[in-house]
């Protein structure tokens, strides 16, 4: 038969493996969450400069028939 005190020591190393892992999980999320976000921006970024380019570019072309 385990004793009481055996059974205290595996539910408290149980219990630390699960705060480990549920850390691990955490920075995980954390870390994808961060490439998304990163990800997502730098769309953003060139969407926006492809946006400004093409203003530009259209502001430079002549009017049709003023050649």
């Amino acid at each position: 038969m385990i004793t009481h005190t055996t059974v205290q020591a595996l539910g408290q190393a149980r219990l630390a493996d699960l705060h480990d892992q549920a850390r691990r999980d955490a920075l995980a999320r954390a870390a994808r969450r961060a490439r998304r976000a990163q990800r997502q921006h730098s769309t953003h970024r060139v969407t926006a400069l492809l946006a400004a380019l093409t203003r530009r570019a259209r502001r430079h072309e002549p009017a049709p028939g003023s050649l």
